[in-house]
């Protein structure tokens, strides 16, 4: 959700080198974004009690090294916002979340009301806004390698890709942002047998076991039709991947979001999370849908961290026939590829 930023950051400055700081686990985005010009890579700094004050101080004397006229301080930790003033940025923007950014130059306000939801990509941009950079309808954006895209799994049919996965990162973990793998699996039963698309179901090493449990439990589909790519792809082939394939469907997950920032059509399925905060985005492209029956109509995961709640049926709330639905709106001529008897 930091690429839209990118975006407009290159635009402005198009000669300035553009340094993206980023932990090990999620370099790839910035690898894969060409506004980025250099890549340094924190390691584990900025993921809670998993560094220490000595690293933290040698990423600081690293940064200093490098004299920045400018810093775009996207994490919300007091310990982040430090680091640029450490370093000697003598401009450095970035959110004030709950009175964090003491240490940034310019401070720009972020809401900690859950009825004026903002979305994430839409806060960051709001830094870009507040020094006045111009802006033009910014998208998410990730590119594949020539390499990556020569790896994908290719099939004469067309393709759906599949995450049943999500809400597992570095220091927290919220499955309840999971639709129910029965409904996932009545909708690639349904996928297969009646539109005669082929299912790709995705996800890291950690996913491929509940993939299986989904495959195992379908009934006469045929085996070329339904594949378990969990673990057997890099975060780049699977871009490459999802950006071969006629739509996603997922729940709130970095991968839904790498299906936007390739330009795959979109069907996200949300409950503890709002997709006002974090549907893909641009939010109103039209290419993209976003389920979401929340009871109260306010996110139970919010300002980082989930709420006490008392009626979880957010995720139950959202049909197989409303996913079904929102599929034929986004492929108007799937029908066309109807199976016959």
């Amino acid at each position: 959700m930091t690429t839209p930023l990118l975006e407009v950051i290159r635009a402005n400055y198009p000669t300035a080198k553009i340094t993206y700081i980023t932990g090990t686990w999620s370099k790839t985005i910035a690898e894969h974004h060409p506004a980025v010009d250099e890549i340094i890579d924190c390691g584990s700094i900025g993921i809670p009690n998993r560094y220490t004050l000595k690293d933290y101080l040698k990423l600081a004397r690293q940064l200093r090294q490098q004299h920045y006229d400018l810093a775009f301080v996207l994490d919300r930790s007091p310990m982040l916002t430090l680091l640029p003033w450490l370093a000697g940025i003598p401009r450095r923007v970035g959110p004030d979340s709950l009175g964090r950014g003491f240490s940034l130059t310019d401070r720009v306000a972020v809401s900690a009301d859950r009825s004026q939801l903002q979305h994430q990509a839409e806060i960051y941009l709001d830094l870009a806004r507040s020094i006045g950079l111009h802006i033009d309808h910014p998208h998410m954006r990730f590119v594949p390698t020539e390499h990556e895209r020569q790896s994908i799994y290719v099939s004469d049919h067309q393709q759906v890709a599949v995450f049943p996965g999500g809400g597992s990162n570095p220091g927290m973990e919220l499955t309840a942002k999971r639709w129910p793998i029965e409904r996932y699996r009545d909708l690639t039963q349904r996928i297969i047998t009646e539109l005669g698309m082929q299912v790709l179901l995705i996800g890291g090493e950690s996913d491929k076991a509940l993939n299986q449990t989904l495959i195992d439990g379908l009934q006469g589909v045929p085996t070329e039709m339904v594949a378990n790519l969990a673990g057997k792809t890099s975060f780049g082939e699977s871009a490459a991947q999802v950006e071969a394939c006629n739509l996603f469907i997922g729940n709130d997950s970095s991968p839904m979001h790498l299906a936007a920032a390739v330009g795959t059509p979109v069907i996200a399925i949300f409950g503890p999370t709002s997709p006002a905060e974090y549907g893909p985005y641009p939010l109103d492209d039209p290419q993209h849908i976003a389920l979401w029956r929340h009871p109260t109509g306010q996110p139970c995961f919010f300002l980082g961290k989930m709420q006490p709640c008392a009626n979880c049926t957010c995720m139950q709330s959202v049909t197989v026939d409303e996913v079904w639905q929102a599929l034929l709106r986004l492929i108007p001529d799937a029908h066309q590829q109807e199976v016959r008897p």
